[in-house]
């Protein structure tokens, strides 16, 4: 028996954000609509249903089994919510991008503050989770490392700055 809601509560809002803490995927996603919207800073657009859903947690909570959200303030208004948040976590788990490349263990730890909407329908279930954040330190995590290049180039140059001693050419 689904049931209805008349407006969003501070302790549902909590909860929502509690079951993430529990790493039990099944209930974390029990708390979304079939056609819900999901989306964190480093996602470029949107996710779109419980099984996109499913699947990008599962994978967050396996390369940050560590992964927990604090909550710092939750403000509602009828079926939204707006909660000031922090995440934290430990990158000691494999991780697969969204265009399936794996990136290994970093062991390098995020703590990032995220300001999320919350949107539920009638039955109370997510519709809209919105997370807003700096997606730059998580996204520098998570690159691959780059290869390093060292080129060799020679310059002559005829004229230098006074004071300063000459060009060199490499040899």
């Amino acid at each position: 028996m689904e049931r209805k809601i008349t407006q969003l509560t501070e302790q549902h809002a909590r909860q929502i954000f509690a079951d993430v803490n529990t790493r039990n995927v099944d209930k974390i996603v029990e708390n979304y609509a079939e056609n819900a919207t999901f989306q964190v800073p480093t996602l470029d657009s949107p996710l779109v249903g419980k099984a996109a859903i499913r699947s990008y947690i599962s994978s967050a909570l396996t390369a940050f089994p560590d992964w927990s959200l604090d909550v710092k303030e939750v403000l509602v208004s009828g079926h939204e919510a707006v909660v000031v948040n922090s995440v934290h976590g430990t990158h000691t788990g494999p991780y697969t991008t969204k265009d399936g490349k794996s990136v290994d263990p970093t062991n390098k730890k995020l703590n990032q503050e995220q300001l999320t909407r919350v949107v539920v329908d009638e039955s109370g279930k997510v519709s809209l989770y919105r997370a807003y954040g700096n997606p730059s330190a998580m996204n520098r995590m998570l690159r691959p490392p780059q290869p390093v290049v060292t080129t060799r180039t020679e310059t002559t140059t005829s004229t230098h700055t006074r004071g300063a001693s000459p060009p060199t050419t490499p040899q």
